[in-house]
C-alpha cells in the first residue's frame, strides 16, 4: 500500500519498520562494471548495434525479464535479482538478497558468467575499475531515463565533479539489515568511520586519460565533489546516539530532484522534502509524499552509508571478481555477530567526525599508507580484518565443500599485509617513464 505521508513521524515510522530479528538478516550485493568495444576501447552506448539496448535482448534469451521506461529498455529482472543501467550505460547487478557469502559469490558469478558469454560474441570487454582510464565522448550515449537527464542538468549546479560521477565511475556496495535503531546507530556510525579504510583497501582508479594522476581512488574523490548537500558524511552520525528521528531531519533538508506523477518525472527547483511534507510544493500545491516519493527522494541520496529500510556500505571502487565477494564478507564478519559489532564500535566510538572526514580526503591519494592519530591504517586494517574474520568463523556459514566464509577475506588480508593497493599495482604494471598508461590495463582487468 502507496501510504501518504502526513507528518515526520509518518516517516520515522517507515524506518522503523525496516528493523528485523536477527533470524531474518540478509545480505545484499550490487556491483557496476564498464562494457566496452575491444575494437576501439570506447565505452558502448545505449544505441547501436553492440550497444547496452541489444546486450540487454541478448539476456532476455537467458531468462531476464525486461522492465521499460515508456518505451525505453532500462532494467531487466530475475528472482530477487535487478540488472540496471548507471547514466552512462555502466551495468550494474543488485543481487538478491541471501543469508550467506556464499549466495552472493555464486550469484556474481553466475551473473558475470552469462555476460562474459554475450560479450565475447559481440567482442565487448567487460572492464573491474572505478573509473574509466581513458577520454570518450561524455556527451553522447547516455541511457534515456528521465531521471537522468534531471540530475545531468542539476549536477552542472552543484560541485565541480558531478557528470563525471554519473559518466565514468563504477562501484561495489554492501546491503545489509538492522534490529532496532539502536543497531541502526552502531552499524551506521561503524560503516561512516570504516568507509575511508574501504577506500584503501579497494582503492583501483587511478588513471584520468590514459595518465597517471595523483589519486588512487579518482571515483572517491569524484564522489567528494558531487554535491556536499547529498554526498559523504552526515555529521549528526557522530553524536552520542543517532536516532532515526535525526535521519528524518536529514533528509527533509536535502533538495529534491523530481516528483514522479503518472509516470511522469517533473523536475522541482530549489525545494526539499520538507516542503513536500508540507504541501508547499510550487509545482503541486497540496499535495502530499506518499512511500514511493519518499524511496525516490533517498535514492538521490548519496552519502557514504545510506539508510533505507536497510544499510547501504557505498565506499568501493570496482574490481575484479574477488573483491566483489570481500566486501560484503568484510561487513558481515564485523557487523552481524554482537560480540563483534561491540568490539569494533568499542574500537571506533572515540573517533571524530573532523578525523574521518580528513582521513577520507588522504586515502584517495595515500591509501594504506595514510594516518590515524599518528598510525598507518595499514596496521588498523589488519585489526579490523582479524575481527571481521572472527565474525566470520563464529558464524559458521559452510558451503558444500565444507568451506566457512573467512576465505572470502583473503584478498584484503593480501593487499593490508603487503600494504600496496590495487590502484598501486596497476601503477607499478601499466605506466611507463612519460606517465602513459598501457593499453594492456584493459585486458588484464577485464572479467
Amino acid at each position: 500500500m502507496n501510504k501518504i505521508l502526513r507528518n515526520k513521524n509518518e516517516i520515522i515510522e517507515y524506518f522503523e519498520k525496516g528493523s528485523k530479528p536477527k533470524k531474518f538478516w540478509k545480505i545484499g550485493t550490487e556491483h557496476e562494471k564498464f562494457i566496452y568495444n575491444l575494437n576501439n576501447l570506447e565505452p558502448i552506448n545505449y544505441h547501436g548495434k553492440n550497444g547496452i539496448k541489444s546486450l540487454f535482448k541478448s539476456l532476455k534469451k537467458k531468462g531476464w525479464k525486461e522492465i521499460f521506461e515508456g518505451k525505453n529498455l532500462i532494467a531487466l529482472k530475475n528472482k530477487g535479482s535487478t540488472i540496471s543501467l548507471e547514466p552512462r550505460c555502466q551495468i550494474e547487478l543488485s543481487g538478491g538478497t541471501v543469508k550467506t557469502i556464499h549466495e552472493t559469490c555464486r550469484e556474481a558469478k553466475t551473473y558475470l558468467d552469462q555476460l562474459k558469454t554475450i560479450c565475447v560474441k559481440k567482442k565487448l570487454g567487460i572492464l573491474g575499475l572505478g573509473y574509466y582510464p581513458r577520454n570518450f565522448k561524455k556527451n553522447s550515449g547516455w541511457v534515456p531515463k528521465k531521471r537522468y537527464s534531471i540530475m545531468k542538468k542539476r549536477m552542472k549546479m552543484t560541485g565541480s565533479h558531478g557528470l563525471e560521477m554519473m559518466s565514468s565511475t563504477c562501484c561495489i556496495q554492501t546491503n545489509l539489515d538492522y534490529a532496532s535503531e539502536d543497531d541502526m546507530f552502531k552499524k551506521v556510525r561503524i560503516g561512516f568511520v570504516l568507509q575511508p579504510f574501504i577506500t584503501a583497501l579497494f582503492a583501483n582508479s587511478p588513471i584520468i586519460n590514459k595518465k597517471k594522476s595523483k589519486f588512487l581512488s579518482y571515483r572517491s574523490y569524484i564522489w567528494n565533489n558531487t554535491d556536499k548537500k547529498r554526498c559523504g558524511i552526515i555529521p549528526e552520525v557522530f553524536s552520542k546516539k543517532f536516532t532515526f528521528d535525526q535521519y528524518v531531519s536529514y533528509l527533509l533538508k536535502v533538495p529534491m530532484y523530481f516528483v514522479v506523477k503518472n509516470g511522469k518525472y517533473n523536475e522541482v527547483k530549489n525545494q526539499n522534502f520538507e516542503d513536500f511534507l508540507n504541501g508547499k510544493l510550487k509545482k503541486f500545491p497540496k499535495n502530499f509524499p506518499n512511500i514511493k516519493d519518499l524511496e525516490n527522494h533517498i535514492s538521490t541520496i548519496f552519502t557514504d552509508v545510506r539508510i533505507k529500510q536497510y544499510i547501504e556500505m557505498r565506499g568501493a571502487d570496482s574490481g575484479a571478481w574477488n573483491r566483489i565477494c570481500a566486501l560484503p564478507a568484510f561487513w558481515v564478519g564485523l557487523l552481524y555477530n554482537k560480540s563483534i559489532l561491540d568490539q569494533i564500535f568499542l574500537m571506533i566510538k572515540n573517533w571524530t567526525y573532523e578525523e574521518i572526514f580528513y582521513l577520507n580526503k588522504d586515502v584517495q591519494k595515500y591509501g594504506l599508507k595514510s594516518k590515524l592519530k599518528g598510525k598507518k591504517i595499514q596496521k588498523i586494517c589488519i585489526e579490523i580484518l582479524k575481527l571481521a574474520k572472527k565474525g566470520l568463523n563464529i558464524r559458521k556459514c559452510l558451503n558444500k565443500k565444507k568451506e566457512n566464509e573467512e576465505h572470502f577475506l583473503d584478498v584484503l588480508f593480501e593487499i593490508a599485509n603487503s600494504g600496496v593497493t590495487p590502484a598501486e599495482d596497476i601503477i607499478n604494471n601499466y605506466i611507463d617513464k612519460k606517465n602513459n598508461c598501457s593499453e594492456k590495463i584493459f585486458i588484464d582487468n577485464s572479467y
